[in-house]
Order: structure tokens, then sequence, then C-alpha cells
């Protein structure tokens, strides 16, 4: 039984509200309090143990030499192609990256 804490009439444990007053009941029940502890979160994960600012340069040079290949790939197509016209936009727009990213 729940007691209105307003009117002091007791009602049904499944009422929302009394049915005297009308007014929303609160149950006196208690929430759900968990008895195992809550683990900390992981710490972040450091690749190899290097140091931020090195694992920093070490991804830079990563992609530096993705853009390189990428680079070889189209000047091996345009020589086998025989066409030239594909390299000028990849080599523009590979400038770009570059500067952009500022590698």
């Amino acid at each position: 039984m729940i007691t209105c804490t307003k009117c002091g009439t007791r009602n049904d444990d499944e009422a929302r509200s009394c049915r005297k007053c009308s007014k929303k009941l609160q149950s006196s029940r208690q929430p759900y309090v968990p008895q195992e502890p809550v683990q900390p979160p992981l710490s972040r994960f450091t690749p190899q143990g290097l140091p931020p600012d090195q694992w920093r340069s070490f991804r830079r040079l990563l992609e530096a030499w993705a853009y390189l290949a990428v680079l070889i790939a189209v000047g091996a197509g345009c020589v086998y192609y025989e066409t030239w016209w594909p390299l000028y936009p990849a080599v523009a727009v590979l400038a770009l990256l570059l500067r952009f990213r500022r590698i």
C-alpha cells in the first residue's frame, strides 16, 4: 500500500495517483544499487609504448609514403597507357593534400 503524502489516503501499490485527491503518488521503493563495484574505464592504448609525439611523426611518415605510392601507381599507369594527362591532376591533388595536411 502506498500512502498519499498530501491527504494520507492509502492506495494500491499499482496506483499512480491518489484515488481521493488525484496527486501523483511517490513510491517508497528504493532504486536498485548494484552490489559489484564498477570497473574504471580502460586507459588509452599507446602503440608499442611510443610517446605521442613520436607516434604522430610515425603516422605522418606513413601518410607521406602512401601519397608517394599513389603517385608512383598513377605514373606507372601513365607509362603503361602512354597517356600523360592523368598525372597532372594527380600531382595537383597530392600537392594540395600535402599542403593542407602539413606534411
